[in-house]
């Protein structure tokens, strides 16, 4: 991974000389997943535990994903206003929180820091880090969005999912509902109807980490008007161009994007929208409330 230097202001990979395909074992040969972490200033700062969690989850319940699936870790700056004692304290401590993010991550070749200078908010954090990512890893076709405060605790099998994909163009994005997201209170999406696909997860869970039964699963992928930030797989291109259309970056996706997708549902359309068929896939981590020691 290597940032591009010089004047050169083209983002086709095929002009840089930087841009790899990685290797993998995958049918494939290449893979073809990134992962967006985005974080921002919390008061658990400096701690870095929340986000080594968010990683740990993707090792431990993402199963069948290539291991050197690149994660990037984006770390957005605040809006520099307000109390002066308040900054400069807020300051210190996202300052000492990326060292601390480096001195774990910076000899792992996967997982990529990427400290913004400037507040970008969620939409300018992801957009800037699918712009490092189609550059130097062009063979990027599913991303999964993750925030710092949402870690996976049940299994998600990355090769079922992908396979649904390619076998059903329809699907541009999978969210993974969280503790208080009921499956019967997620909304549909006009007369669509659910997506059958097979997976294999094992048995375990965050809580229970030594049994490992394997089990085929019917799992449904539920048409929905629902647009939420919390963690979820996206087509790549797709989301680039979706992000791209909010115009204003600097905000949470999920606002504008929300409205245009209950717009389109009611309109007879639909964005591509799908739910994850199980409860609590996904569980907040209180980094606002909370300082961990």
């Amino acid at each position: 991974f290597s940032f591009a230097s010089g004047g050169g202001s083209s983002n086709s990979s095929n002009s840089n000389p930087g841009a790899v395909e990685v290797k993998g074992k995958d049918p494939n040969g290449i893979i073809d997943t990134a992962i967006i972490i985005t974080s921002s200033w919390i008061p658990s700062h400096p701690s870095t535990l929340m986000v080594e969690m968010v990683v740990h989850s993707i090792d431990l319940m993402i199963t069948s994903l290539h291991p050197s699936t690149p994660i990037f870790i984006t770390i957005d700056q605040f809006r520099l206003d307000g109390d002066i004692e308040q900054i400069q304290n807020r300051s210190h401590s996202l300052d000492q929180h990326v060292l601390n993010l480096y001195n774990i991550y910076l000899i792992n070749p996967r997982v990529h820091i990427l400290p913004f200078m400037a507040h970008s908010h969620v939409g300018g954090s992801v957009a800037k880090a699918m712009d490092i990512i189609e550059r130097h890893f062009p063979s990027t076709k599913y991303l999964y969005y993750l925030q710092h405060d949402y870690c996976f605790v049940k299994e998600v099998d990355h090769t079922a999912l992908i396979h649904a994909m390619e076998t059903h163009d329809s699907i541009n994005y999978v969210f993974f509902p969280n503790e208080k997201r009921l499956l019967n209170r997620i909304k549909p999406c006009g007369e669509e109807t659910p997506i059958e696909y097979l997976d294999n997860v094992h048995s375990n869970d965050y809580d229970n980490q030594t049994a490992t039964t394997s089990i085929s699963t019917k799992r449904l992928l539920l048409p929905t008007a629902t647009y939420t930030d919390n963690n979820h797989l996206v087509r790549f291109k797709w989301y680039k161009d979706t992000i791209a259309s909010m115009i204003s970056l600097t905000r949470f996706p999920e606002n504008p994007l929300q409205k245009r997708a209950f717009d389109e549902c009611v309109s007879g359309r639909s964005m591509g929208l799908y739910a994850y068929s199980e409860s609590h896939v996904i569980e907040h981590l209180d980094g606002r409330k909370t300082s961990f020691g």
